[in-house]
C-alpha cells in the first residue's frame, strides 16, 4: 500500500493546528468545508469542461487551500498538481485529475461524517 493510501483522508493533527485545538471550531471548519467544497468542485468541473486553464488554476487553488486547512492532504496535493499544470498552460490531464479529486473528496466527506458525526 502506498503512503497516500495509508494516510487517513483527514489528518487530525493538521485540523487541530488550524483550529488551535478547539474541537468546536474543528467541527465548524469541517462543516464549512463540506458545504463549500461542492460549489468549489462545480467551479472546477466547469472550468475543466470549458478548457479554461486560468479558471482551472483558480478553482484548483481555492479547493487546495480549503483542503489543507482541514487536513485533507491527499486532496490538497491533487489540487496542487492540477493548479500547477494549469498555471503552466497544460490542462491535458485535467479530466483525469478532476476524477481523482472527486474520488478523494468523496473519501473526505465520508470520513468526516463518520468521525465527526456531521
Amino acid at each position: 500500500m502506498s503512503e497516500s493510501q495509508d494516510m487517513p483522508p483527514v489528518e487530525r493533527s493538521d485540523l487541530e493546528q488550524s483550529s488551535l485545538g478547539d474541537t468546536e471550531f474543528e467541527r465548524e471548519l469541517l462543516t464549512e468545508f463540506l458545504s463549500s467544497s461542492s460549489t468549489m468542485l462545480s467551479s472546477l468541473a466547469g472550468a475543466v469542461a470549458s478548457s479554461d486553464a486560468t479558471q482551472v488554476m483558480k478553482a484548483a487553488h481555492s479547493l487546495k487551500g480549503c483542503s489543507w486547512t482541514v487536513g485533507a492532504r491527499a486532496l490538497g496535493a491533487e489540487c496542487e498538481l492540477l493548479e500547477q499544470e494549469a498555471k503552466g498552460g497544460s490542462i491535458d490531464l485535467a479530466e483525469q485529475r478532476l476524477d481523482r479529486i472527486q474520488g478523494l473528496l468523496r473519501q473526505v466527506d465520508a470520513y468526516v461524517r463518520e468521525n465527526w458525526s456531521l
